[in-house]
């Protein structure tokens, strides 16, 4: 499996956050650094989760993942493209969570789901 792109929305503290792996084909290694608490983990988590619907450890439920600075009305959301025996697939995932009703007023819980293109 070849990542090619992940996007991050509302996950840990990524707002909006895309990363292109294509950007990487050159370099036949790369290494994921910064600050701790800068969000390294967050991106193990988030192709984790796209893949399988849970985080990398038992500990880190992706509904917990939200980040504390989404609104209601923005939904949490991972999207992985990538290669894999030359087909590329995507997969798009959302977490359980609370979001305003799409109508009415209020909030409702959402289930996880999980869309393979």
């Amino acid at each position: 499996m070849k990542p090619l792109k992940l996007h991050m929305q509302n996950f840990g503290p990524y707002e909006d956050e895309t990363i292109d792996f294509t950007d990487l084909n050159q370099s036949p290694v790369f290494l994921i650094s910064g600050n701790t608490g800068s969000g390294k983990t967050t991106i193990f988590d988030a192709i984790t989760f796209a893949l399988y619907g849970q985080g990398i450890t038992d500990d880190r439920n992706p509904a917990l993942l939200r980040s504390d600075f989404a609104d209601f009305d923005s939904p949490t959301k991972v999207e992985l493209t990538f290669e894999h025996n030359g087909t590329t697939y995507k997969i798009s995932r959302q977490p359980n969570q609370t979001l305003n009703k799409k109508r009415g007023k209020g909030q409702k819980e959402y289930q996880a789901t999980g869309v393979l293109d």
